[in-house]
């Protein structure tokens, strides 16, 4: 059989290039996606500049585990932090003293912004640890003194501004050291070297390494070893490791676009089965006659799935090998446009991985065997005589199991439907996507019911004979139209659903923050230093400010029970109910004071008076009592509010983001705000211009996800249509030889493709619309007045290009069929 798959493939090559092309191309995909994937996880292979004079480097640790069961049935789940725990601050005097060390040199760290640039404030003794070509000028000598790193455009003796978590200083510099990545090209983060004593000052003491130099005949590793006895639970790093004691400028921008890309690689895979499985059933559903054929030789039905099976893997084989060398030449404009979008790091590119290629060829084989199996054993199955006349007229299309799977999935899209509002946008995006592929999904598999209605209610207008012969022709191949309409529903299904649940979760989220906020007018910093508490006070002492309140976002781990949990948190100062309007239900937030209380959303599940378990984002474990507990909200779930003064014990973040204000004059507030790096807006003002940044931030990541997607089943739909055309020249001649004309031809085929457009379109619509209505009475419960909010313009853009492909892909390929004599025409071999 696999020798006649081989005779049939070159016998009838044409009849393969449908599948050929859906599948190289659904592999191109998920290979430009794994590749960029690979590269995001990949991260950089830069190795320490900070400490590349350090023989061994001690960190805080920066992971938080959760430990569940006993015994063999033991597991530990383990979550990274944002920021590492502070060592001991005696810690830097024991090892100084420990065998083996000549130098043990504390390392201080905090945010600080110098004339203009935002950067790292250090230790100058930290210097002669790091990778340095040259210093122009000298230390810092005095407090106020300051070294700048290259590039910069300041000289020796410049006097400089700079937003500190002390407040506003002026600097002078005594010197800039040009660091050895400069002068390779890379781009390392800022920093200012000030006085030991001024670097711990602003660090507020927090000792966030320790960089030791061995003595001499003592190697990294054995004063590794000595130090891992003397400080259990830090990290001891030598080699490449010492760089994870660096901040990585790419880290936040790579952990972006991992989360972007996983998402993508999520809808790419899932659009690749959807067409390549669909692509591939259709093919073999087209060739039922020829099986029927080799039924009535004698051909056993085991021997008809071997022989497509074997023409999938010919097929599978060329397609995953043109698809991985296609995706080798998309996959690095497709990171530089994801650099230029803000979702990688500047310099982010794809490189030739072997995996990503093998796994994306592994998938496209497997989806073409899957979905050339499927058809197989339908055609297999039927007896010859009954297969003979099945191929002119489809009776039974949906089986027992389209029925089964497509209301499972219909099930799961409503579970995961009900879950959104819980989650919101800026985390919820995966979570939309999937609950659209599943939506979609189960409106694929129950397609032939809800088309053949569909057919039937948007062809009653057409009249004449084109239109009744175009309506008659979708309703006979149920089959057919339901294959060709497939592509558009899930393209324009991933565009109006994704687009019109992200935009109303979006609306909801914003709407209910907008009307929290009672403040007059919000201070917001202009680095991400923050504001700092000078200025907050300054504010708060302006004539007429009834209540000025710090916040400070931040991320915070809770012990679910299997593994530490990331949630959204916010530091807020006192009297947050003067500027916000929260919904308590129980407790009172005048009691989120000192530094371990905390305020919690009902969903947590959490009471008034409970000792809860959390870790911070520099991964401190603390034991915070429940003071406040409010009522589910959209923009509030998932958020824990905690003291202020416990985010000044850690203040690995900086000073505030927002101060909201109550009461004071603008001119007086601006005044107030200047000098410490702030700026004054009215609430409503500062609310909407977020909104605005945070919405086109969201819609260009929504673009990321679903471009590359949506350009594949716009060209899925061109192919499957051309497949679909070309299968029917032998119709198209019997038209011609009982009268038609070639123009009411063309028409009639022109008019069928505008009804398969309209039905699939029609149909992504109705999954749309469930949804939507599915999440409006699930937001009822969390938003006052929930407003479906729908895109209308590019929706629309995207299901106006899907009809005009597929009409297209119809009229050009039975236009040219037309050119042939209709006798001659009719002769054509199925």
């Amino acid at each position: 059989m696999l020798t006649l798959a081989g005779q049939t493939f070159r016998s009838r090559w044409t009849a393969f290039v449908g599948t050929f092309v859906a599948l190289a191309l659904g592999v191109c995909l998920l290979a430009t996606t794994g590749l960029t994937l690979a590269a995001s996880v990949a991260g950089t292979d830069r190795g320490p500049q900070w400490y590349r004079h350090a023989d061994v480097v001690v960190a805080g640790p920066n992971t938080v585990s959760v430990t569940t069961g006993t015994g063999d049935e033991r597991m530990t789940s383990t979550t990274g932090t944002a920021y590492s725990a502070p060592l001991p601050a005696d810690l830097s005097a024991r090892l100084a003293g420990l065998a083996g060390v000549a130098e043990a040199v504390p390392e201080h760290q905090a945010p600080i912004e110098v004339a203009g640039v935002a950067g790292i404030a250090r230790p100058w003794s930290a210097a002669a640890l790091g990778a340095y070509t040259g210093l122009a000028g000298g230390p810092p000598t005095a407090d106020d003194q300051v070294v700048l790193t290259a590039p910069t455009d300041r000289r020796p003796g410049d006097r400089v501004p700079a937003q500190t978590s002390d407040g506003p200083r002026t600097l002078t510099v005594s010197g800039v050291l040009t660091p050895a990545a400069v002068a390779a090209g890379e781009n390392p983060p800022a920093v200012g070297y000030l006085t030991d004593r001024a670097a711990a000052g602003l660090a507020g003491d927090r000792i966030t390494a320790v960089a030791l130099r061995a003595a001499a005949g003592v190697s990294a590793d054995t004063l590794a070893e000595r130090v891992r006895a003397v400080a259990p639970g830090s990290r001891v790093l030598t080699g490449d490791d010492r760089r994870e004691a660096e901040p990585d400028p790419d880290s936040d921008a790579l952990a972006i676009a991992a989360s972007l890309l996983g998402t993508t690689a999520g809808v790419a895979t899932f659009v690749s089965i959807f067409v390549v499985a669909g692509t591939f059933s259709f093919a073999v559903a087209q060739r039922r006659r020829e099986f029927a054929l080799l039924r009535t030789t004698g051909a056993t039905p085991r021997q008809i799935r071997r022989l497509v099976l074997g023409e999938a893997v010919l097929v599978g084989l060329l397609a995953g090998a043109a698809g991985s060398a296609l995706s080798l030449v998309a996959a690095p404009p497709y990171a530089h446009w994801l650099a230029r979008s803000g979702f990688a790091p500047e310099h982010f590119t794809a490189r030739f991985i072997l995996w990503p290629l093998l796994a994306a060829s592994g998938v496209g084989l497997l989806v073409a065997l899957v979905g050339a199996g499927v058809a197989a054993r339908r055609a297999a199955r039927v007896r010859p005589v009954e297969a003979l006349r099945e191929a002119s007229v489809d009776h039974r299309v949906m089986g027992w199991g389209r029925w089964l799977f497509g209301l499972l999935f219909l099930g799961g899209a409503a579970v995961l439907l009900a879950v959104l509002p819980n989650i919101g946008v800026s985390d919820g995006l995966a979570l939309v996507m999937l609950v659209a592929q599943l939506a979609l999904t189960a409106a694929g598999l129950l397609a032939p019911v809800l088309i053949r209605v569909l057919v039937h209610l948007l062809g009653a207008p057409l009249r004449g004979q084109v239109g009744t012969i175009a309506r008659s022709s979708a309703l006979r191949a149920l089959r057919r139209t339901s294959a060709t309409a497939a592509p558009i529903l899930v393209t324009v299904g991933l565009a109006a659903t994704t687009l019109a649940l992200t935009a109303t979760l979006w609306q909801s989220e914003q709407q209910s923050a907008r009307d929290r906020v009672t403040a007059t007018a919000v201070a917001t910093a202009s680095s991400p230093v923050g504001l700092a508490e000078p200025t907050v006070t300054a504010l708060r002492e302006v004539t007429g400010v009834r209540a000025a309140v710090p916040s400070r976002q931040t991320e915070v781990y809770v012990d679910s029970g299997d593994y530490p949990e990331e949630y959204s948190a916010r530091y807020v100062g006192a009297g947050l109910d003067r500027v916000l309007r929260l919904p308590t239900v129980a407790g009172s937030i005048d009691g989120l004071t000192g530094t371990d209380t905390v305020a919690v959303s009902s969903s947590m599940g959490w009471r008034v008076d409970e000792q809860v378990r959390v870790w911070l984002a520099d991964a401190t474990e603390v034991r915070l009592r429940v003071v406040a507990v409010l009522a589910d909200s959209i923009d509030l779930d998932r958020t824990l509010l905690l003291p202020w003064e416990l985010g000044r014990a850690h203040p690995s973040d900086g000073g505030a983001d927002v101060v909201y204000l109550d009461g004071g004059d603008p001119a007086a507030l601006g005044d107030a705000a200047g000098p410490g790096g702030g700026r004054v807006s009215p609430a409503l003002d500062h609310l909407v211009a977020g909104d605005a940044e945070q919405y086109e931030r969201n819609r260009v990541a929504l673009l990321a996800v679903l471009g590359m997607a949506l350009l594949y089943t716009g060209i899925a739909i061109a192919n499957t249509l051309v497949m679909a055309t070309n299968d029917r020249r032998r119709e198209l001649a019997v038209l011609r030889l009982t009268g038609a004309t070639p123009g009411q031809v063309l028409r009639m085929i022109g008019l069928e493709a505008v009804l398969v457009g309209l039905s699939g379109t029609a149909l992504a619509a109705l999954v749309a619309a469930g949804m939507l209505a599915g999440l409006k009475a699930r937001l009822t419960e969390v938003v006052a007045q929930p407003e479906i909010t729908v895109p209308w313009l590019p929706i629309t853009l995207v299901a106006a290009g899907c009809l005009a492909a597929a009409v297209l892909a119809s009229l050009i390929p039975a236009a040219l069929a037309l050119r042939i004599p209709a006798a001659q025409l009719a002769a054509v071999r199925d």
